[in-house]
């Protein structure tokens, strides 16, 4: 036989719930914030995403928090009013304590731009007995940002990252960078192809449209990361193995007028190669509706090598013609145009993508 019972309809409230609201007060509740960055894991031009380990350090008042140290059996040790250079005395500290034990209000930072969610490895919340309150994570990210690559591969890049309150506005919570709570990492350490610039930290307000028209304003910290690319990869992995290739290629202006076949030959196999470096460097970077350094770069190489084999048909046709003197002087003074024109070409690219 099953029983069945009907119990009151009840409306269950913790003790603790008077917690968990947003604190009260005059205005905004002003958050002061600050981002640590420690490591570049990857970066990735052809997505466009950075992954990173960073920090983020938060300090806000709430006075339902204040407590009388020595009578939740913490010592006083002779803590100040206004003093949180010193740790504080009450701390919870990993996933459950700060998401379970710990019963408060504390802001959620979430990043604009980041793909999925971000890996929390460590979390604290410390509270100092005025109610002054400090929340601080380390975690890994994964963020979606704009790259200019047109000094592609001598660019520097200034990625940039959106933090800013979930759910809440700016007349709600404001964030007040901290320059005492900010950082970058010391050692040059990451991935070997970028080195560290500098970090450039503010907040600004954002503006964002609702679908029903009306906009609302939050406050956002912009992160900005300045690195910039060691190119030594393609200086010696691609760059100096073309220049060696057309520098060979203008071998042809040497050869007997009789062999034009093997003179062709030779453009042609330079002209294939530049392609398969082509195609490498295409794997590299995004679809992008301009030209790169590299890009320009790889161009004057194609037209470069097919002007020696324009040249080498002309130097045949003027040689079967009866006119060898005349293509003989064609040869002689391609071996002193060509260098000397792709050199121009190289210097031409480089202050142009420069200015």
């Amino acid at each position: 036989m099953l029983f069945a019972s009907k119990l009151p309809a009840q409306e269950w409230i913790h003790e603790s719930d008077h917690l968990r609201g947003i604190p009260n007060g005059d205005g905004p509740v002003e958050v002061r914030i600050g981002f640590q960055l420690f490591d570049i894991t990857d970066v990735d031009e052809k997505e466009e995403t950075i992954s990173f380990e960073g920090g983020i350090y938060l300090m806000w008042m709430d006075s339902r928090q204040a407590y009388d140290p020595v009578k939740v059996g913490l010592p006083n040790g002779g803590w100040v009013p206004g003093d949180y250079s010193r740790p504080p005395r009450r701390i919870y500290q990993g996933d459950f304590e700060v998401k379970e034990v710990f019963q408060g209000w504390r802001p959620y930072i979430t990043l604009s731009n980041g793909i999925g969610n971000r890996q929390i490895t460590n979390m604290m919340v410390g509270i100092w007995p005025d109610g002054m309150l400090y929340y601080g994570e380390r975690f890994f990210a994964k963020a979606e940002t704009p790259m200019n690559l047109q000094r592609f591969p001598f660019d520097r890049q200034s990625i940039q990252l959106y933090f800013h309150p979930f759910l809440y506005q700016r007349k709600e919570v404001v964030l007040i960078f901290s320059d005492a709570m900010a950082g970058s990492w010391q050692q040059d350490t990451g991935i070997a192809e970028w080195k560290k610039m500098d970090v450039e930290i503010k907040e600004r307000p954002l503006e964002y449209v609702m679908m029903d028209g009306n906009k609302r304003i939050s406050s956002e910290l912009v992160v900005t990361l300045n690195i910039g690319r060691r190119p030594g990869h393609f200086l010696f992995g691609i760059i100096l193995p073309l220049l060696i290739l057309v520098s060979l290629s203008w071998c042809v202006f040497w050869m007997d007028e009789e062999s034009i076949s093997n003179r062709v030959n030779i453009s042609l196999v330079g002209i294939l190669s530049v392609v398969a470096y082509y195609f490498v460097i295409q794997d590299t970077v995004p679809k992008i509706p301009y030209l790169t350094m590299m890009d320009a770069f790889i161009i004057a190489t194609f037209i470069i090598l097919a002007a020696s084999v324009v040249v080498s048909i002309v130097v045949d046709k003027l040689d079967r013609a009866g006119r060898k003197e005349t293509g003989n002087r064609i040869d002689y003074a391609c071996r002193w145009l060509f260098p000397l024109g792709y050199l121009v070409i190289i210097l031409l690219i480089v202050l142009l993508f420069n200015i």
